[in-house]
C-alpha cells in the first residue's frame, strides 16, 4: 500500500504541476483551477478513516470494546495515545490502532478506489 500511496500522491503532485503548466504558459486560469480543485478532492478523500483520531467512547463503538478495556491497552502502550506527551486529558487514539472485538464484523479502513468512489457520488449529488 506504501508505494501505491505514493504513486497516488505523485499523481496529485503532477496534476498540479499541470495546472500550473497551463496557466504560466497559455494563461489558462480557467481550466488551471479545475484541476487545482480536483488536485485538493483528490488530497482530501486520500486521508483515511484509519488516520482519524477518537476519544474513547467513539474508539468503543468502532472497535466493540469497552471504553474501559481501550484505557487499560493505552495505558499498556498496546495501543499508541495519541494526546501530547504529559497530557492528562482525555485519551485519544487512532481508529488504525483500534483492535476489533472477536465475533464484531471487521470494517477494514477505506481503500482509495473506495474513498474516489464516495468522492465521485458526492460530487453527483452537488
Amino acid at each position: 500500500m506504501g508505494a501505491q500511496r505514493s504513486a497516488v500522491h505523485q499523481a496529485v503532485a503532477d496534476v498540479r504541476a499541470k495546472a500550473k503548466e497551463l496557466r504560466e504558459s497559455f494563461g489558462a486560469e480557467g481550466p488551471a483551477r479545475a484541476l487545482e480543485w480536483a488536485a485538493t478532492k483528490l488530497e482530501t478523500a486520500l486521508i483515511s478513516e484509519a488516520d482519524r483520531i477518537v476519544y474513547l467512547p467513539e474508539a468503543a463503538k468502532i472497535s466493540g470494546y469497552c471504553e474501559g478495556h481501550l484505557a487499560r491497552l493505552v495505558r499498556k502502550g498496546d495501543i499508541p495515545d495519541m494526546r501530547p506527551k504529559g497530557s492528562h486529558g482525555r485519551i485519544k487514539v487512532r481508529v488504525g490502532d483500534l483492535p476489533t472485538k472477536p465475533g464484531r464484523k471487521h470494517t477494514p479502513p477505506a481503500d482509495v478506489h473506495d474513498l474516489a468512489s464516495r468522492l465521485f457520488k458526492r460530487g453527483k449529488e452537488a
